[in-house]
């Protein structure tokens, strides 16, 4: 074999075995954030095919309920709501949305065809109504995803949950939703999340859209 044609075939080799080895990668361990971590997300209503608001998700503070997070308006600063995640990062308090327990949407530690299931209970005081949910969430793979922050290997996700109003005979208010999710590690949160609501006859009715546009890591 002459130089040239082993350096060719080098090079050929070389970008293969690296690309292999970037996606051959460990579980992933539980979230670590600290206070001061912010994420700040695109939002676009993708059946409307309209851009909505750039809000920041802020980490305030940690504690053995969870994650305390402020969400402002990205351009202002101007505080919109407060949240609560568990240590997981999943969905406590939403604010107009308690869950009891935490919305599945991960499962620690995370790694390729790992699958969950759990129960809970949505409670919006505003409205006086309580939702079940019955969850199903699955880990399908590493995959590069491109984000106005920047291109990420992420852990893609999906979870699916059907929930039905407690206090109802109906089947009003019922439906089923699914979270298509790109997890990065590096970033302790998701950098995309596409969203779907479909109702009881599988009429969709709502889909969204959340981009990370940048972020800042204290640790």
């Amino acid at each position: 074999m002459t130089i040239k044609r082993y350096f060719a075939v080098l090079c050929f080799i070389l970008p293969c075995a690296l690309a292999q080895a970037g996606t051959s990668r460990e579980s992933v361990p539980l979230p670590t954030p600290a206070i001061g971590d912010s994420w700040t997300y695109q939002y676009t209503d993708v059946w409307k095919g309209a851009k909505g608001n750039i809000n920041r998700v802020e980490v305030a503070a940690i504690d053995e309920a969870g994650v305390h997070v402020d969400v402002r308006r990205a351009a202002s600063g101007a505080l919109l709501t407060q949240q609560l995640f568990s240590p997981e990062m999943n969905p406590v308090d939403r604010g107009a949305m308690h869950f009891a327990p935490s919305f599945a949407r991960y499962a620690f530690p995370l790694a390729p065809g790992k699958e969950w299931s759990s129960d809970v209970t949505g409670n919006n005081p505003k409205q006086g109504k309580n939702w079940r949910y019955h969850i199903k969430g699955k880990v399908l793979d590493w995959e590069k995803v491109k984000v106005p922050a920047g291109e990420f290997e992420a852990l893609k996700i999906v979870v699916e949950a059907t929930y039905g109003a407690e206090d109802t005979f109906t089947k009003n208010g019922s439906g089923q939703l699914t979270e298509t999710v790109w997890f990065v590690p590096e970033l302790n949160n998701f950098v995309k999340l596409d969203y779907r609501d479909t109702d009881w006859q599988g009429r969709l009715y709502n889909r969204d859209s959340w981009e990370l546009t940048t972020y800042v890591r204290k640790q």
